[in-house]
């Protein structure tokens, strides 16, 4: 009788543990896979806020080329680095998105008041936008070319403005 239940209770666990891997398998193939985040492929799209609670998309930058910089205030190399691409934004006319991860508005406001930067802040409150581009670190920086598609991604501080212009260049479109 032992045997009956024991074998019994074993047909169950298995049955309990088939069910579970079918179940994430399907919820795997069922979610979306975004194309990931490196040079060459198409840049993942994104729409959040900006300061002013003005939707800001990736697509409208489609034909122009954009700079994406993610950062936050508490990150010091961050703090080193965004008044270095707001002065190339400012000598390129490059376009310029500054993505902050995860603080307040009214954080952000302030350090972009302290430092008056001049390009647009988007908000990344719920970390959408650092999930799509795989952050790991900040800052990173990340160019996308006319086409949208990601043309050269940069992890850590940009310390010299010769290099932020000639990463500003290679999207660069002189009208």
């Amino acid at each position: 009788m032992n045997r009956v239940i024991r074998r019994m209770i074993q047909y169950m666990l298995l049955i309990v543990v088939l069910a579970g891997g079918v179940y994430a398998v399907s919820r795997f193939l069922e979610a979306p896979h975004e194309v990931p985040a490196i040079p060459g492929k198409a840049a993942p799209t994104f729409s959040a806020k900006d300061l002013e609670g003005t939707e800001i998309r990736l697509a409208d930058y489609k034909g122009k080329g954009v700079v994406l910089n993610f950062w936050a205030s508490w990150c010091n190399p961050c703090v080193n680095e965004l008044p270095l691409l707001n002065e190339a934004h400012k000598l390129t006319g490059v376009d310029m998105l500054a993505i902050n991860v995860g603080e307040r508005k009214e954080t952000v406001q302030h350090f972009v008041d302290r430092y008056d930067l001049e390009f647009p802040i988007v908000l990344d409150s719920d970390l959408n936008i650092k999930q799509r581009y795989q952050l790991v670190g900040m800052p990173l920086t990340v160019i996308i070319d006319a086409d949208g598609t990601l043309v050269e991604r940069h992890e850590g501080e940009l310390t010299e403005m010769g290099d932020i212009l000639s990463l500003m260049n290679r999207i660069r479109r002189d009208d």
